[in-house]
């Protein structure tokens, strides 16, 4: 029988707030999750809890995060299921526009995706993605289109990254509402093979 995959956030708390809280922020961002219950054993695909400060030494399962701020912990918790370290290459891929589309990938892997509705947000964004995940360098991969967009998240980041790269979104955008997301995977995967 195979080993099931553990690709599950599994919620541990007695704290109702925080409870709460995750699981409103885990469904918006339509991430699976699992509340737990101190009494019970932590199912095979958990990989990873998320809990109070307060309850984290009662938990006997790795790994496990202690979330003070919920999207923080959010990106932790992501980053310890999918065993990334400090060795790791962060790519954030920028479909710029009035709604852009950020993919931040790790390993070649996505963990992260968000529609942002300015340039402004695009770099709050961004900024929380390069201060909450470990990473050994950093790389910015942004679309060529929309120039008036594209050079403002630009400026709003400049010197966050370890390289910046304008990527040529010919190939890479859809011409349809809500595909921003989809487009910034491509640019962030641009140059890799995919």
């Amino acid at each position: 029988m195979d080993r099931p995959e553990r690709d599950i956030i599994g919620i541990l708390t007695g704290d109702v707030r925080l409870y709460y809280d995750l699981a409103r922020f885990l469904r918006s961002r339509n991430m699976r999750f699992r509340l737990l219950d101190f009494k019970g054993q932590v199912p095979p695909d958990i990989g990873v809890i998320m809990t109070s400060p307060d309850e984290l030494e009662r938990i006997g399962f790795e790994p496990k995060v202690a979330v003070t701020d919920i999207e923080a912990g959010m990106r932790q918790a992501l980053q310890a299921m999918k065993g990334m370290g400090e060795s790791q290459v962060l790519i954030v891929g920028v479909d710029p526009g009035p709604e852009p589309g950020i993919a931040a990938l790790s390993g070649g892997d996505i963990i992260e995706t968000r529609v942002a509705r300015s340039p402004q947000q695009t770099a709050d964004i961004i900024r929380g993605i390069l201060s909450d995940y470990s990473y050994s360098r950093s790389i910015l991969k942004i679309g060529n289109g929309s120039p008036e967009h594209r050079d403002r998240i630009l400026e709003l980041v400049s010197g966050s990254f370890d390289l910046v790269e304008v990527v040529d979104e010919t190939c890479t955008s859809n011409q349809n509402r809500g595909y921003h997301v989809e487009a910034a995977i491509r640019i962030a995967r641009f140059g890799d093979g995919r």
